[in-house]
């Protein structure tokens, strides 16, 4: 059983000897809402009962530790029974961390998954930019062929209308007819990734968030 690693042996050393305590676990679960309402696996759960039939039968939650697995997140809760946890006011304190617990780990998630989508926004931007913009715009964005601008000082508002503007034959600073078929072939998703990518040619501290700038001019 692969859960059943250096964390559990850390929590089983803060478990007081003289309480009842027994051990559940759940691997590779993809729900956070749904954990305590799942049968969990091992201990008196044996896979038949979950976190609130456990308190029915008078465990208490006395802790619970959250790792991110391939395919969701592996829980382990640790229950006890003794006369002290069973308190209001410390069972209270016990859901309320548990919950802090989870919240954390969700934010982490999150923040996870927009750096997935921001790497992959910027790949598929380097191929598109690297097959249709660097011969003229230059390996860094910088080249000033011709009367072509720096597009490493533009923003996305200006970025993104320009290319609009070029598509509709509304803008030329004299290499419209160089613009016009890429401009024609370019989506809104194919503008922010290669936008995503000259973002990432600037040095780090002149790096924009990508994702409130684009999210900004949406409104």
């Amino acid at each position: 059983m692969k859960l059943l690693t250096t964390i559990t042996l850390g929590l089983l050393t803060t478990i007081s000897l003289n309480a009842k305590t027994t051990m559940c676990f759940k691997e590779n679960h993809l729900s956070m809402t749904t954990i305590e309402t799942i049968a969990l696996d091992g201990g008196e759960c044996s896979s038949s009962k979950n976190v609130q039939d456990m308190k029915k039968a008078g465990w208490a939650v006395d802790d619970i530790k959250i790792e991110k697995s391939t395919n969701g997140n592996n829980y382990i809760y640790i229950f006890k029974k003794d006369e002290i946890i069973t308190s209001t006011i410390d069972e209270e304190k016990l859901e309320q961390k548990i919950l802090q617990r989870l919240e954390t780990r969700k934010k982490e998630e999150q923040i996870a998954r927009k750096k997935e989508v921001k790497v992959r926004m910027s790949k598929d931007g380097k191929k598109l930019y690297i097959n249709k913009c660097q011969s003229c715009h230059g390996a860094k964005a910088t080249e000033l062929t011709g009367n072509s601008r720096d597009l490493t000082k533009i923003n996305f508002f200006d970025f993104k209308t320009t290319i609009r503007d070029y598509g509709l034959g509304e803008y030329d600073r004299g290499t419209a007819f160089r613009m016009l078929p890429y401009a024609n072939l370019m989506d809104s998703r194919d503008i922010k990734n290669v936008y995503s990518y000259i973002n990432s040619l600037k040095p780090k501290k002149e790096q924009k968030d990508l994702e409130k700038e684009i999210e900004a001019e949406s409104k």
